[in-house]
């Protein structure tokens, strides 16, 4: 599993080191939730509120421990050895693994570019058909513009696009015939949080260019590179306590990007080495 390999490398990364690590302030917002750990680093993620919903919300959190209200102090290896199914706990684990892994994001480990679209990364000019996992608005208005490539956004629900754009629709349920046809694969780190980034990888023909890209897809991509990730675009946390204030207040990642609280990182897959590391 990815997350729990993600895991893995980080506590051998941090050592003995992470047993002093803790909780300063977590916040769950709206769109996305954060955590600032007593480090001083801090993460985001999205907050896939449907499923938390449908898992019986508050009533999943009555048998944690830590319950809510006291995660301020907790070490975060106690938060990462904690088992359950509930889409809450697991969105808290990648806070806080993205805001672990925000120490190793380095040029000596990865190749990296930083505070440019992750398009500007790959060739566009040999794109012919896109699979796009998730209505990702940059994307969307890039793609339907663009001349000369067939375009399909395959979503849970066709709300989630404008009206004009509805014809790229594709049911989440046909996911396993479309992504196959593609020659690029965009896929939304939403699907980390929710859970179906590991199925709709398996869907990839080899040969592919994948991206996955989002706040929520910003711990160390090791894991995702094993699966032939070409690049992993996320984010890194540029002023911790802004974030968390804004959030509280329902900010998304759009508002967090213009109050300079974010910046993009696009982490590029070294195809000698499915490591990451050069």
């Amino acid at each position: 599993m990815i997350l729990s390999e993600t895991t893995e490398i980080i506590r051998a990364l941090y050592g003995q080191n992470m047993q002093q690590i803790t909780i300063e302030r977590m916040v769950l917002g709206l769109f996305f939730g954060g955590v600032k750990l007593s480090n001083g680093c801090g993460g985001i993620s999205y907050m896939p509120t449907s499923d938390i919903h449908e898992n019986n919300g508050c009533e999943s959190m009555s048998s944690w421990t830590p319950r809510p209200g006291t995660f301020r102090g907790t070490p975060v290896s106690q938060i990462l050895d904690m088992k359950t199914s509930s889409p809450l706990l697991g969105t808290i684990q990648l806070l806080v693994l993205n805001a672990l892994s925000s120490l190793f994001f380095t040029k000596d480990r990865y190749r990296i570019t930083y505070d440019s679209d992750v398009l500007d990364n790959i060739d566009t000019q040999s794109i012919k058909k896109v699979a796009m996992i998730g209505a990702i608005t940059p994307f969307i208005k890039i793609f339907k513009n663009a001349k000369n490539i067939k375009f399909h956004v395959i979503e849970k629900k066709k709300q989630s696009l404008r009206e004009d754009e509805r014809k790229y629709y594709v049911p989440a349920e046909k996911a396993a015939y479309i992504i196959p046809l593609c020659d690029t694969v965009i896929i939304t780190g939403a699907t980390v949080a929710n859970g179906t980034i590991e199925e709709l990888l398996r869907y990839v023909k080899s040969g592919t260019k994948v991206i996955v890209t989002g706040p929520t897809v910003s711990f160390l991509p090791d894991a995702l590179f094993k699966r032939h990730v070409d690049i992993v675009s996320g984010t890194m946390v540029t002023a911790v306590d802004k974030t968390l204030d804004m959030l509280a207040e329902g900010a998304g990642a759009y508002h967090l990007f213009e109050a300079s609280c974010l910046r993009k990182i696009n982490i590029i897959r070294n195809v000698r080495n499915d490591t990451g590391r050069p």
